[in-house]
C-alpha cells in the first residue's frame, strides 16, 4: 500500500469511526428530520440530499484547510505542521480521555442552528439540502479529527478528497440509524465508543512519524524541495 492510499484509507475508516460518535450526537437530528411531510416521492431523494450538503460542507472545510497547508509547504513548514497536528490530537485525546464534544449550543454556533431550525419548520428539497449543509458545519470533535488530517495534505484538491471520503464514511452509520434504530443500542454505541479514541491516537501518531520521517530533498543550491505524501513533486533545477 503507497502512502497515498494509506491516506484516503485514513480518511475513509476515520468517517467510519467517527460516525459512530454521530449516531450519538447527530443520530436524533437525523431522525428527527421531517421526511413525513414530503410527498412519498421525493422522501428519499430528500434524504440523499441530506447527506449531500453535509459531504459539500466537510469538502469545503477541507478545500480551506487544504489551502491552508499548501500555503505551508510552500513555505517548507509542512514538516512541523505534520508534527504539531500529530501532537494536538495525541494530547487532546489524553486530555479529554476520548471524549469528544458534539452539538455545542455557544454563541458561535447560533448562526447554525437558529436557520436549521427554520429549515425544519419548513420542509423541502433545498431545506433538506441546506439543513444537511448546515450539519456539516457544526461543532464536532471527529471533524476537527478529519481537518488536521487534511491540512497536512498540502494541497487544497487533497485537502477536498480527504473531507470527501471523510463524509463518505459517516454516511453509513447515519443512515442506518434512521431505517434501522434498533441496530444501535445504547450499549452498542457505547462499546464502539472506546475505538474512537484509538483512531485519535492512531492518527495523531501516523502524523507525527510523517513529520519526523519525511526525508527532506534539496537542490543544487541546497535548498530544500517540499515534498508531498512524502514523494518529490518535482525538481527545481538552478541555472548557475
Amino acid at each position: 500500500m503507497n502512502l497515498h492510499t494509506l491516506w484516503w484509507t485514513v480518511a475513509l475508516t476515520t468517517g467510519l469511526i467517527g460516525s459512530l460518535h454521530c449516531v450519538g450526537m447527530c443520530g436524533p437530528l437525523a431522525m428527527a428530520l421531517p421526511v413525513g411531510r414530503l410527498p412519498r416521492s421525493q422522501r428519499g431523494l430528500a434524504i440523499g440530499l441530506y447527506h449531500l450538503g453535509r459531504v459539500t460542507a466537510y469538502t469545503g472545510l477541507g478545500l480551506l484547510m487544504g489551502t491552508i497547508g499548501q500555503g505551508l509547504l510552500l513555505a517548507g513548514l509542512q514538516r512541523p505542521v505534520s508534527i504539531a497536528a500529530g501532537l494536538f490530537l495525541l494530547l487532546w485525546a489524553l486530555m479529554n480521555r476520548g471524549v469528544f464534544p458534539g452539538l455545542a449550543m455557544s454563541r458561535a454556533s447560533r448562526w447554525v442552528v437558529q436557520p436549521m431550525t427554520r429549515f425544519l419548520q419548513s420542509p423541502s428539497l433545498r431545506a433538506f439540502t441546506g439543513l444537511g449543509f448546515l450539519n456539516g458545519l457544526l461543532p464536532c470533535g471527529f471533524v476537527y479529527v478529519a481537518l488536521a488530517g487534511a491540512i497536512t495534505t498540502g494541497s487544497s484538491a487533497t485537502g477536498a478528497a480527504y473531507m470527501v471520503l471523510f463524509g463518505l464514511g459517516t454516511v453509513p452509520a447515519l443512515l442506518a440509524v434512521r431505517f434501522l434504530p434498533n441496530l444501535f443500542s445504547v450499549s452498542i454505541r457505547r462499546k464502539f465508543t472506546l475505538f474512537m479514541p484509538v483512531v485519535t491516537v492512531a492518527l495523531g501518531l501516523l502524523l507525527l512519524l510523517r513529520g519526523i520521517y519525511n526525508p527532506a530533498t534539496t537542490d543544487r543550491t541546497g535548498r530544500v524541495i517540499p515534498l508531498c505524501h512524502g514523494s518529490r513533486t518535482g525538481v527545481v533545477r538552478v541555472n548557475q
